[in-house]
C-alpha cells in the first residue's frame, strides 16, 4: 500500500492560521512562545526581572524572548550582567537583569520614572 501524500497549507490558509493564533487565550502555564512572551512582559512591567525569576516563571528561553520582544515588538529591555545566588545557594555569575525602560506605544515604565 502506497503512503498518501497531503500537501501543505497554502500561504494564505498559513496566514489565517497565524492571524488565529494570535488571538487565542494561553494557560498560566502555557509553553507557547506568545505566553511567555506576555508573562514576561507582564512581569518586567512590576519590576526589574532576572533570568532565573523568569525561568521559575516556565520562561526556559528568556533570552530569545526578550530579544523578539526588541526587535519585533518595539519594547526597550535594557540587560545588566550581575551575580546571584539562587536559592539552593548556588552563584550565578553574569546572569542577567532585564528592566522594562519603554514600550513600543512609547509608554515609559512605572520603575523608571
Amino acid at each position: 500500500m502506497k503512503p498518501i501524500k497531503t500537501k501543505a497549507p497554502a500561504g494564505g490558509a498559513a496566514g489565517a492560521l497565524r492571524k488565529h493564533q494570535t488571538q487565542l487565550k494561553f494557560s498560566d502555564k502555557s509553553p507557547a512562545t506568545e505566553a511567555q512572551r506576555e508573562r514576561i512582559v507582564q512581569a518586567l512591567r512590576s519590576r526589574p526581572q532576572t533570568s532565573y525569576d523568569l525561568r521559575r516563571m516556565g520562561c526556559y528561553q528568556a533570552p530569545a524572548r526578550v530579544k523578539e520582544l526588541r526587535d519585533r515588538f518595539g519594547f526597550v529591555i535594557e540587560t545588566t550582567r550581575i551575580t546571584l545566588v539562587d536559592r539552593d545557594g548556588f552563584s550565578h555569575p553574569r546572569a542577567a537583569l532585564y528592566t522594562l525602560v519603554s514600550e513600543p506605544d512609547g509608554q515609559r515604565s512605572q520603575q523608571r520614572q
